[in-house]
């Protein structure tokens, strides 16, 4: 089990999502009814399915894209390190969030902090 703080630390307060099995969900338990998101491969998807009609995101190497391109245009979240970063550079007034965990964690935080 992953966590995702919003902001740059890492206080139990500041938890606003927990990941797992490539399932994105509010809060700091996994139950059923808190899933809001999936990630399959490099799709990020809303809810708990993974119908094409529901993706809302696309990761390529450390770069977070709206929609189903990666369109420059559509780079919408960096991560590097244990850091997440809103929009294409990561400079730490762009940081809008950390994680604890692998790099699908990281993922997993873009969509919750930028599309959900």
């Amino acid at each position: 089990m992953s966590k995702i703080y919003k902001g740059k630390n890492s206080y139990s307060s500041n938890q606003i999502a927990t990941f797992e099995n490539g399932k994105v969900y509010t809060g700091k338990n996994t139950y059923s009814s808190n899933q809001v998101g999936t990630i399959e491969g490099n799709k990020i998807f809303r809810g708990k399915n993974t119908y094409s009609s529901n993706q809302i995101g696309t990761i390529e190497g450390n770069k977070i894209y709206r929609g189903k391109n990666t369109y420059s245009s559509n780079q919408i979240g960096t991560i590097e390190g244990n850091k997440i970063y809103s929009g294409k550079n990561t400079y730490s007034s762009n940081q809008i969030g950390n994680f604890e965990g692998g790099f699908a964690t990281g993922a997993a935080a873009c969509a919750y902090l930028l599309l959900l």
